[in-house]
């Protein structure tokens, strides 16, 4: 099956999709409209699963053409700086190599050494080989925005991209 994958950027009236996306996947989640979201879809022929809910069929000549949403991502301004969150790759793409995909493709974006990110703990290897590391302390509005969440059931760990 011919696959191809891309990196798209919605505007915030081009969010409904990835809405279903996230409230399938990581129910928890909310978008934020001053939030940037990007998702990383698969476009192939008459793929299988075009009656999904996270996915649009297109009709061009004399074939179906189906994008599915396999990975989103979410980049949250605060101030000058800004936090990589909601990465999230579909249960169906896991360990395949999307989720190094999408931070190569989000590389450019965040690679001004201004991105943090609050990893899940198992994570930290993974952001580890993009660049990241892990930090005591961060500038105040990232730190306590940090504080809040860490007072969740998942460990977090605090990481900064490094430039």
């Amino acid at each position: 099956m011919n696959k191809k994958l891309q990196l798209t950027w919605l505007a915030p009236d081009e969010r409904i999709e990835v809405k279903k996306f996230y409230r399938q996947h990581m129910p928890y989640a909310r978008l934020l409209q001053k939030e940037s979201v990007c998702v990383l879809t698969q476009t192939a022929p008459n793929l299988d699963s075009c009656d999904e809910i996270d996915s649009v069929a297109e009709i061009t000549s004399s074939k179906t053409i189906c994008s599915k949403i396999i990975a989103s991502a979410r980049i949250r301004p605060i101030g000058q700086l800004a936090i990589l969150t909601g990465m999230l790759v579909h249960p169906d793409f896991r360990g395949q190599g999307v989720g190094h995909k999408l931070m190569d493709e989000l590389s450019p974006v965040i690679s001004d050494g201004k991105t943090y990110i609050f990893a899940l703990a198992h994570l930290v290897g993974f952001y580890s080989q993009h660049g990241f590391c892990a930090v005591s302390s961060a500038p105040n509005d990232i730190q306590q925005l940090f504080l809040k969440y860490q007072d969740s059931d998942k460990e977090l760990v605090l990481m900064g991209l490094t430039p």
